[in-house]
This record gives structure tokens, C-alpha cells and sequence, in this order.
């Protein structure tokens, strides 16, 4: 509805598409609350399209804070709750950029317990360029990024960091992915929507999507392909294809996925996936009306085949 309005241009005012919120009123409070906190912090503030650039007494370079996912949070909030949200976020993310990553990063053996890696949009996704950072694209949209993971945030690995460990790149990922499994298990929840029944893994912490790159361990034993989608970093949605229901499931997932990903927070996604034997491909489709057109690619097409096969024979 929010989207429509602002489409329409109802909403009395702009807001840009990078804010979930339903009126110009909305987000011009929003804007409003983000630079009296910055101000409060003794910054001078100036608003871009997506952030903030904060400039500290005596400092040569402003701090760059992204406004997207705060602006999300603020969304799923009651508008007393704001002020509160965005002082603990950018005090988080200030505390993050004070620190000194390049000594921390020194020794591979003490970063290595707080390594993890977390799914991020690239920039068709409206994510952010980010060129010194270890990242690997894992299918379009979705990026495979190595963090650091502290108590209040998390920071990007750079390059030189990863070049300056003496262990292979690929051993340093599977490593973080051994971190993430060691998070605590996400909720699990059955979605039925009326024309499927979805699988949907929740939880608080950032790397709930990133068990997508592990999702064998989650599925049912023997299970070689299944429609997911990575909405946002704490969110991921699956179903095992297994039956003639497989594709209904994928037009029941892009709906979903369409709406967490806008109300975030850490939007990733609105695509639907197939994933087979670990491999991560993006669903082709076309909107139509309620419905969306399926157009799978052939190895798709035979996957399906063989599990109709299979289940009529069952």
C-alpha cells in the first residue's frame, strides 16, 4: 500500500525508494529524528540520498552512516520508540568505526573465532559498492561477504587483511561458515499460504539468511534441489521441491519475499532462488497481475520433470 501511494503520489510529498515509509510525513520525521540525534553527538549533519554524512569538531572526513536499514527499523516501530533506535544504532555504528581494525586483523588467530559471513544485496539489490572488501557473488543480486562479528555490529574484512593471513581464502570462508553454524538455531515456522506450504527460518541475529549456503544440513535427508528465498539477513525461506507443487511454492515464496525485503531490516533480496546440490540460480519470471509467469531454465525444467516422474510413480 505504501508503495502504491507513493507511485500514485498521494502521499502529499516524496519519499524515496529507499524508505519503507507510507507518507512524506513519515519520513520527513524520520529525517528529522536522525539528524537531532547526530546533532545532539555535537556533528554537523547533511542528508544524502540513502545516508548521512556526519562531521565531527576537527575532523577531516565526515562518517558515512547508511539510513536504510535504520529507516526499516524505525518502520516496524511505534514513533515514540524512534528516538531510542536511532541513538542505539548510531551509537553501535560509531563505536564500530572507532575501532582499529587493521591491528585487530594482525593476528589471524584471534580474529579468527569472531569471522563470520553474511549475505548482503549487490548493487542491483540497491546494496552499496564495497571494492576493498572480501566478498564473493554467490547468485545475482546476493553477495557472500567475510565480517568481523562484535557484541554491537559487525565490520567488512578487507582485502589486505585476507592477504595477510597466512591460510587459503577458501579455508578462511569455510572457517566463518563453521562460525555461523555455531550461532544459536533460528525459530523455525510452517507458512501455509493456500497453495503451498513454506518453510520459514527467523531469528535476531544477522546470519540467519547465510544458512542458505548450508542448506543441506537443514533439509530433508536425500533432498537435491528446493525454491528459497533470502529476503532480508534474518529471514530465509524454503521449500523442498518434491512434488508437482513445487512451482505454486515459488510464486507463494516471491510474494513473501517481495514484502520482507522492503520491510528489511538488512533487505538482501526480493528474488525467488533454486537451489540444487548447492548451487544458488535465479528463477526467471514475470509479474502478472496476482500471478507471476515461470520461465525456468531448462535444467530446471528436467529437475522437474524427474521429480513428477518420481512422485507419480510413488
Amino acid at each position: 500500500m505504501g508503495f502504491l501511494r507513493r507511485l500514485l503520489g498521494t502521499d502529499g510529498g516524496s519519499v524515496p525508494d529507499w524508505a519503507p515509509f507510507d507518507t512524506a510525513k513519515d519520513y520527513e520525521a524520520f529525517i528529522e529524528a536522525v539528524s537531532a540525534d547526530l546533532r545532539r553527538r555535537d556533528m554537523t549533519v547533511e542528508v544524502g540520498d540513502g545516508v548521512v554524512l556526519a562531521r565531527q569538531p576537527g575532523a577531516d572526513e565526515p562518517h558515512q552512516l547508511g539510513l536504510a536499514n535504520l529507516s526499516q527499523l524505525c518502520h516496524a516501530a511505534e514513533p515514540d520508540d524512534w528516538s531510542r533506535i536511532i541513538a542505539s544504532h548510531f551509537t553501535s555504528l560509531l563505536s564500530m568505526q572507532g575501532r582499529d581494525l587493521d591491528a585487530l586483523a594482525a593476528d589471524y588467530e584471534q580474529v579468527k573465532p569472531i569471522l563470520r559471513v553474511r549475505l548482503m544485496p549487490d548493487e542491483s539489490m540497491g546494496g552499496v559498492e564495497l571494492p576493498q572488501t572480501v566478498s564473493r557473488p554467490i547468485a545475482p543480486g546476493i553477495l557472500a561477504v567475510l565480517v568481523f562479528d562484535f557484541p554491537d555490529s559487525t565490520a567488512t574484512v578487507d582485502v589486505d587483511h585476507l592477504a595477510g593471513w597466512p591460510v587459503d581464502p577458501d579455508e578462511v570462508f569455510e572457517g566463518a561458515l563453521d562460525n555461523v553454524a555455531s550461532e544459536p538455531t533460528p525459530l523455525r515456522e510452517s507458512v501455509d499460504t493456500g497453495e503451498a506450504s513454506l518453510t520459514v527460518w527467523y531469528g535476531d541475529n544477522f546470519y540467519v539468511a547465510t544458512r542458505a549456503l548450508r542448506l543441506a544440513d537443514v533439509l530433508p535427508a536425500g533432498t537435491t534441489d528446493a525454491f528459497i528465498a533470502v529476503p532480508n539477513r534474518h529471514t530465509l525461506i524454503v521449500h523442498p521441491i518434491v512434488d508437482g507443487g513445487a512451482l505454486l511454492a515459488m510464486q507463494a515464496i516471491y510474494q513473501l519475499a517481495v514484502q520482507l525485503f522492503r520491510d528489511g531490516p538488512g533487505s538482501i533480496s526480493d528474488q525467488p532462488y533454486w537451489w540444487h546440490e548447492g548451487t544458488i540460480v535465479q528463477v526467471p519470471h514475470r509479474e502478472d497481475g496476482k500471478k507471476i509467469a515461470v520461465y525456468p531454465p531448462d535444467e530446471l525444467v528436467a529437475t522437474l520433470e524427474t521429480v513428477l516422474a518420481r512422485s507419480a510413480g510413488d
